[in-house]
This record gives C-alpha cells, structure tokens and sequence, in this order.
C-alpha cells in the first residue's frame, strides 16, 4: 500500500545554533516521531490508546503534532488494514484512539505530512549531522557524494510505527512491510522476547535493504508503560545501543531488560537519477519486552 510521505525540517537560525555544539564523532539527540502506548495488551473491543510523542527523549514528548499534520494513521493486523480517524491532541501529545474486534498483533503505523524545502548542500550535511546521523554526513562528505551545486530540494519525511497485542494469543504481523518510503522491519516477534535475547530488523529505503547505516535503539522503564505523560517526563531512558546494517539491511539488537523499546534512524540519499533533489527520512519502530512470551 503506497504512503504519503512525511518530513521534518529545522529552520536556519536553529540548524545553525546547533551546529555550534556539534562535535566531530558525537551523537546528538534527533527529533524524533514514535508512538507510545498506553498499556502492553488490550482486550478485543477495547480501546487502544497511542500517544504520537515528537520529541528527543523517549519515550516524552516536547510538542504536539496536529491532527492535520498527520497524512495516514493505520493498525494493521496479519489479515486486515483499517485506517485510525479518531485523532486528537491532550497535553503534548497526539492521540490515536481505535478498538480493534479482534485478537492478534496489530501494527499502528503513521506517516506525517511531507514539506519540500530548498537548502544547500553544506546545511544538508549538517541537518544529518544535527538530526541523528553524524556517520551518514561523514561517510557522505568523504565519498563526496553532497551535491556539488549551490542549492538543493530536500524532501523530508517521518514514519512511526508501534507493535502492539490485542488478547494473548492471535496471528503474528510483526513481519509485514508496510510501505513506508523508510521502514525498520523486525525479524522476529517481539513478544516472544526475553532480556538476553537479540532481535534482528531490517532497514528498507523504497522497499529495498540498505546496508551501512546506523541506527539507534534504547529503552524506558517498564512503568513508562502506563505512566501519565508527566510521570514519563521524569523518567530517565537507558542509554542508547549504536546498531548497524550489513548488506542485507540487517541489524542485530541486545534486549538488555523489559520495559518499552524503541529502534530509530535518519536515513537520506539522493534521489535516483536527480541528484539535486534529496530525500531525508526519519523511521522509528516501538515495542514492549514483558516477562512473560505470548505464546
């Protein structure tokens, strides 16, 4: 199923007072889209409530996205795909409300609106550098692959996703590749997962694996679960794991302690055949690791 694209920009004046602070080889916290639920499984009918958090500290959020800023909200089960329309804003926070009828894994995905902007290919280095992909800007500036004229067209976009389970039990969908122009897919089921276990994703750009990227992933506390979002403010997240794809766009995860996890990454290239127009997309992909497997 074929998605609207979604983007996320700074404006000069803040990409330039950032890159003040940018050191060569740091990581800097990105600006990221995921989704949080408000609970690890709901019954069949029930209403499943997903907080859209935009933020740098997961899993808070800094401001709301509007409702018009969203271009598709979706729960897709191993058998259905249903739009999400009940959307609205509480506190900082977007709000998806939808009751699936029946039980299994579902995946809440939303894609935001996309903007086009033109900039030049040293701010283009460091938006990547800034937004949470200092080894892409890097890798990028020593192959010389930045466009060499003075402007170009950078198209941005953001895509969440959220594994959730409706009863205990159901068919799986934690494998389906939705569409997203950037989409982290995991290989195994998330709630089979145990501490100690390794979850492997695969990154895709249109569809396709892309090897050499880093991604990050990290942690909250299980009570992030179901704290209120002032309560979520408080709480520290684990320090991040640095993952990387091979060539097959896989990369491999260490699930250190239960609680809600999240796995993002900036990703951006030229497009195919126009190399003074650039994609820039931000993926993030949400999952909780409990005591107990789904069987």
């Amino acid at each position: 199923m074929t998605t609207n694209t979604s983007t996320h920009r700074l404006g000069t004046r803040m990409a330039t007072a950032l890159a003040a602070t940018f050191l060569a080889g740091s990581v800097l916290l990105a600006h990221d889209f995921w989704l949080v639920p408000n609970g690890l499984t709901f019954a069949p009918g029930s209403s499943l409530e997903v907080l859209g958090q935009s933020g740098t500290k997961f899993p808070t959020s800094d401001g709301a996205t509007q409702p018009s800023q969203v271009a598709e909200a979706r729960i897709v089960s191993a058998s259905g795909d249903e739009r999400i329309t009940d959307l609205s804003v509480t506190g900082k926070s977007l709000v998806l409300k939808h009751a699936p009828a029946k039980a299994g894994q579902n995946i809440v995905a939303v894609a935001l609106t996309s903007r086009t902007a033109r900039t030049t290919p040293e701010r283009l280095k460091r938006y990547l550098a800034i937004e949470g992909a200092p080894e892409l800007a890097e890798r990028y500036d020593h192959e010389g692959a930045f466009p060499k004229m003075d402007s170009v067209t950078q198209v941005s976009a953001k895509y969440a996703k959220m594994v959730v389970e409706i009863g205990t039990s159901g068919p799986r969908a934690f494998d389906k590749v939705l569409g997203h122009s950037l989409e982290i897919v995991p290989l195994q089921d998330p709630a089979r997962l145990r501490v100690g276990d390794t979850l492997s994703v695969r990154l895709l750009f249109h569809g396709k694996a892309v090897g050499n990227v880093h991604l990050r992933a990290g942690s909250a506390p299980a009570g992030a679960i179901m704290a209120d979002s002032a309560s979520r403010a408080t709480m520290t997240a684990r320090p991040d794991q640095s993952i990387v794809t091979a060539s097959n766009g896989v990369a491999k995860l260490s699930i250190g302690e239960p609680g809600l996890w999240n796995v993002r990454v900036l990703y951006a290239a030229a497009m195919t055949g126009m190399p003074e127009h650039w994609e820039a997309y931000f993926a993030t992909m949400v999952f909780s690791v409990n005591d107990a497997r789904i069987r």
